[in-house]
């Protein structure tokens, strides 16, 4: 007796497991598909080198206040050779400003890429809904690596020019003959 019920025990269980058991092997491969996109998209993130990044953002900033205090106009010259480095300053200030929210995104998203992956290996989710659940997912992927790509196109080499010329800036602005009334006084002198 104690067999036959150990045999219809092991005859449901199977049973229940086979027919509930469907295979998500290939929707198991589009998610991974969507962590490889993030986990390029955190690889581009994590390639600008953030302490150059941040000493740029704050020395360009310095210098800004340094020039405004002076109370006194760029030559024409001097603005456009300072707007090489001021007029980056919106690009490097929003990634150092969105950088930490960037990677806390990535973070999110890849949580919840790692649940649907979850719920489709336990079999929680019905293949029929699998697309809407994909579709928010893709979302939030494209979402995210859109703004990364954005904010980091040709970042690196910006900033490495940037440091590489970073003293001839400084010696820019501490220039007098880089503001107008360098040129009122010596105008008026002659």
């Amino acid at each position: 007796m104690k067999t036959f019920f150990a045999a219809i025990i092991s005859v449901t269980t199977l049973l229940s497991i086979s027919s509930c058991g469907e295979d998500y092997t290939n929707e198991i491969g589009h998610v991974d598909g969507l962590i490889k996109i993030l986990d390029a998209s955190e690889e581009v993130l994590h390639d600008v080198d953030t302490a150059t990044l941040f000493e740029m953002t704050d020395f360009i900033r310095k210098s800004i206040k340094k020039i405004q205090s002076k109370g006194d106009t760029l030559t024409k010259e001097a603005a456009i050779e300072a707007d090489q480095y001021i007029g980056k300053l919106k690009t490097l200030y929003n990634l150092t400003k969105n950088y930490h929210a960037y990677q806390n995104e990535i973070n999110n998203v890849r949580q919840q890429l790692n649940n649907l992956k979850q719920d489709l290996n336990n079999g929680l989710i019905p293949k029929d809904k699998f697309p809407e659940y994909y579709q928010n997912e893709q979302n939030g992927v494209i979402l995210i690596n859109d703004k990364i790509n954005h904010a980091t196109n040709g970042m690196s080499d910006r900033l490495e020019k940037m440091k590489a010329n970073k003293a001839n800036f400084e010696k820019l602005i501490d220039d007098p003959a880089s503001y107008m009334s360098y040129y009122k006084n010596n105008a008026s002198s002659n």
